[in-house]
């Protein structure tokens, strides 16, 4: 019996001794795996500054050249395009006619108040022509609104169309040249006006100063002047 009782008691000790050799061992996987992750994360940490400062290097590396700054001004480029020449003639053109018509009309009033003048007071032919001369005269008045109204809205549809061809291309040129910066120039006429119209033309001047390697106002105005020329050959 104490022999069978020592076996059991010596089975159980063999059991535990087992099962700690198990728990052990599990413990130094565990550890294993722990160290191993302590250790990507702290490499993770020593790479990722580096990484970034070296992105931030390289993203900023190009500019290092310096920026590409180009300036335009405004008013030479409308003034020597051909087109917009061509477009002033063009609009000058139609305000002599309407102011043809207008004057045209005015005649027409004119003679035909002295008409009435030589008729006699109240007679119907009298009547007649001074409603006649009415009804012009308000022609007249719509004539000269509508004259007015047309002139200033192609004036306005002409330029802004004009405005959008110098924007494109300096947009152009400055895709195709790799500019970062194109600033608008304009030189205001100083000689005329009054004080607050010096005050203003002041307030708009944009550019103190450049030097003549970053104009490309003569380039835009070849450009454009090259395209529109080659635009009228082929009509």
């Amino acid at each position: 019996m104490k022999h069978s009782h020592f076996h059991l008691i010596s089975e159980e000790v063999t059991a535990i001794n087992m099962i700690s050799a198990k728990t052990v061992k599990k413990n130094e996987t565990m550890k294993k795996v722990v160290f191993c992750i302590v250790t990507s994360f702290i490499c993770l940490c020593l790479w990722l500054p580096n990484a970034i400062q070296a992105k931030e290097e390289g993203g900023t590396a190009s500019p290092s050249k310096g920026l590409k700054v180009g300036v335009v001004d405004l008013n030479a480029v409308f003034e020597k395009y051909e087109k917009r020449k061509v477009f002033d003639t063009q609009l000058k053109e139609q305000e002599k006619q309407y102011q043809k018509n207008i004057t045209d009309r005015k005649k027409e009033l004119v003679s035909l108040g002295e008409k009435i003048q030589l008729l006699d007071l109240g007679s119907e032919a009298r009547k007649k022509d001074e409603e006649t001369f009415e009804k012009k005269n308000i022609e007249l008045e719509s004539y000269a609104k509508f004259a007015e109204k047309s002139l200033t809205k192609k004036y306005k549809d002409y330029f802004g169309s004009l405005y959008t061809e110098v924007c494109n291309e300096v947009e152009d040129i400055g895709k195709r040249e790799q500019y970062d910066l194109i600033i608008k120039k304009e030189e205001p006429e100083m000689q005329s006006g009054g004080i607050s119209e010096l005050q203003f033309k002041v307030g708009i001047k944009t550019v103190l100063y450049n030097s003549d390697s970053v104009d490309i106002t003569n380039r835009v105005i070849d450009n454009l002047n090259k395209r529109f020329s080659q635009g009228t050959k082929g009509k």
